[in-house]
């Protein structure tokens, strides 16, 4: 019981406050990333808008952050109704997050390995057809939360809260689903895609390559550090489960804690792909000096940020590609 207390009273704490950092640095992040695409829609090409999709994505899945910070604190206050949309629209926007990072490997990958143009010498419906797609199957995989969240009565905490309603093979099933579409096909999709941009990266020479493939290297290490240690708790959990290891107080206080913790470290990617995909690029920075200007600061017009003198056009060509992550 003390364990439990322990692992309770540690989510009262820990949850409200991490919730609610994430809450504000994710909007004011994704916001300024879909600004400043927005503001440059004539221009977006494939990549920017997978990125619109994904700023929207991060930005709405970081939008449910206060109603489960309320839900750690307290409890769930918020009804039934409420819970199922709220569990749906998280888990909808965490698979399109993983999803979308997956085909912007894909196109970069095409783009610079192969030299192909699939999105960009096509029609935009391709690129639209392709995120209808992916927030088509988003929706498909939340139809458990629509089905079976509930707030519900915990006797043992004395306290509502929004949770499922189902036999433990559903709730393994929704683990294995998570693992494997949320987790890594997105995450040997972007491996493969990466290393094989590397590979060409590697034997080409100047500056802005090398520039870009660091920046390569750390998208997906930044993707597989925020989500496999969570991955790997929930992997322990689902064991214990099912009995494959020994389930004892102190072992699933541990684990409660740990996934506490892991879930924070994971919804931060939300907040670190504004900074990985956005503010480290040159095009967006260039577009952001653009924005600013066009919103009235007289201090920036008639100045340019110097990579923007030197190439201040936005063309689709693969040294393009390799510049505007």
């Amino acid at each position: 019981m003390v364990l439990e207390d322990y692992s309770l009273n540690f989510d009262r704490a820990f949850l409200p406050a991490l919730y609610s950092l994430l809450f504000v640095l994710g909007l004011l992040g994704n916001g300024a990333v879909a600004a400043v695409l927005l503001s440059q829609r004539a221009a977006l090409s494939s990549t920017d808008t997978f990125l619109l999709h994904l700023a929207v994505a991060d930005a709405l899945l970081v939008l449910t952050l206060p109603l489960w910070a309320v839900d750690a604190a307290v409890q769930w206050v918020f009804g039934s109704g409420l819970c199922k949309v709220a569990g749906a629209l998280f888990n909808i926007n965490f698979y399109a997050g993983a999803l979308l990072l997956a085909c912007i490997s894909f196109d970069r990958y095409l783009s610079i390995v192969h030299a192909t143009q699939l999105y960009r010498r096509g029609p935009t419906a391709r690129v639209a057809l392709t995120c209808v797609v992916v927030w088509g199957l988003c929706l498909f995989f939340a139809i458990p939360d629509f089905i079976f969240l509930s707030a519900r009565r915990d006797e043992r905490l004395n306290a509502t809260h929004c949770q499922y309603n189902f036999p433990q093979v559903g709730r393994t099933a929704l683990r294995v689903l998570q693992l494997v579409a949320g987790f890594l096909l997105p995450l040997l999709v972007m491996a493969y895609c990466y290393a094989r941009i590397l590979a060409v990266l590697l034997v080409s020479r100047g500056q802005r390559r090398l520039r870009a493939m660091r920046l390569v290297v750390v998208v997906v290490v930044a993707f597989a550090l925020c989500w496999t240690p969570y991955h790997l708790v929930v992997m322990v959990d689902t064991l214990m489960d099912l009995e494959a290891l020994s389930r004892n107080c102190g072992r699933e206080s541990h684990v409660d804690v740990a996934k506490s913790v892991t879930s924070g470290l994971g919804y931060m990617h939300c907040c670190l792909n504004p900074l990985l995909y956005a503010f480290v690029g040159v095009k967006f920075r260039e577009r952001m000096w653009m924005l600013l200007t066009r919103l009235g600061r007289p201090d920036l017009r008639g100045h340019q940020p110097s990579s923007f003198r030197r190439d201040s056009s936005w063309s689709e060509t693969t040294e393009a590609s390799y510049s505007g992550l």
